[in-house]
């Protein structure tokens, strides 16, 4: 199956990797998201130490990357991948990554386009699979999922769906490949 385009595309959008000098950017965009919006992406309340936490994301090494689009040279989206801690040792190609767009820039295609940058990225470094958790509540992001063409790799485990990309396998297809999970509901 195709993914689809997205329902509208922002133009002018810059999408860059973020570098230390970036922190107050992310920090920013992360204290503009409201109740709602921080509650699907930290599963919770928003973090207190947003500093660490915009430090951590303009983190580049072996173990993270991480991407931001511009609008006007006003970041209004971040998509990033972590390598988990007990890999950093193995050889296992598997990161885990998020993505948290502005809510005014939310359904315009900017999600779709940081995330498919994130995968060439990936694919880039090496990684050979990704894996992220979405609360099925969070529509908005599930749609970038069926935008890329991965909602057959959605596995529901009660209120949180997991999703596992094989980037290697994508190397004879159209987009990332989803491993093969039994639906779980």
């Amino acid at each position: 199956m195709k993914a689809r385009m997205p329902r509208a595309v922002t133009t002018g959008v810059v999408v860059r990797s973020l570098r230390p000098t970036d922190r107050d950017d992310v920090q920013s965009l992360h204290e503009r998201m409201d109740q709602h919006d921080a509650y699907l992406r930290f599963f919770g309340a928003r973090p207190t130490h947003l500093g660490d936490l915009a430090a951590s994301l303009c983190r580049q090494d072996p173990g993270h990357c991480a991407l931001g689009a511009y609008i006007g040279g006003v970041l209004v989206g971040v998509a990033n991948y972590v390598s988990p801690v007990h890999q950093l040792d193995n050889d296992s190609p598997l990161v885990e990554f998020a993505l948290v767009v502005d809510h005014n820039y939310q359904s315009h295609g900017i999600g779709t386009m940081l995330l498919t940058r994130l995968v060439d990225a990936a694919r880039a470094h090496g990684i050979g699979r990704m894996t992220a958790e979405v609360l099925a509540q969070n529509t908005v992001m599930l749609e970038v999922i069926r935008e890329r063409g991965w909602a057959h790799a959605l596995r529901r485990d009660g209120t949180t769906l997991h999703l596992d990309l094989d980037l290697d396998e994508d190397a004879q297809a159209d987009g990332p490949s989803a491993l093969p999970r039994p639906v779980v509901m």
